[in-house]
């Protein structure tokens, strides 16, 4: 594990277990004769760290966004577009571009985050936009 991603973790423990500013500094001198944890090498902060599991710190495992969206459905909207902007009807072709068109139709910042329904949205929208522009 990096440095950095044991001060995140003490930071987020302490934060956790409600550690007011003095306890936390009197935790790291007890532990580690040091009372700021950016000093501290990398085995004193694994020190510190399981001395917070003990206390009760549990680690939450970060959930993997996945898109919900069938995969065929986003190839469908990137195929859409690039087919408009191949006709003028798009001037501009980019992925950001088609990006801005998503959020202002659903709200949603990125693609992979749409979900099924909200992916056939923007497929129905982007037909009705090609039929006009015929």
């Amino acid at each position: 594990m990096t440095r950095q991603k044991y001060l995140q973790l003490i930071n987020i423990a302490a934060n956790q277990l409600k550690l007011d500013e003095e306890t936390y500094r009197q935790l790291l001198k007890n532990l580690t004769g040091q009372s700021s944890a950016k000093s501290l090498s990398t085995i004193d902060l694994n020190r510190v760290l399981n001395a917070l599991k003990r206390q009760g710190f549990r680690i939450k495992k970060q959930q993997a966004t996945v898109s919900t969206a069938y995969y065929p459905q986003l190839e469908k909207i990137r195929a859409l577009w690039h087919q408009m902007a191949s006709k003028g009807i798009v001037r501009d072709a980019s992925e950001q571009a088609m990006g801005r068109f998503i959020k202002r139709e659903t709200g949603i910042d990125s693609p992979q985050w749409l979900n099924s329904q909200q992916a056939s949205q923007v497929i129905e929208r982007l037909k009705k936009w090609q039929q006009r522009a015929k």
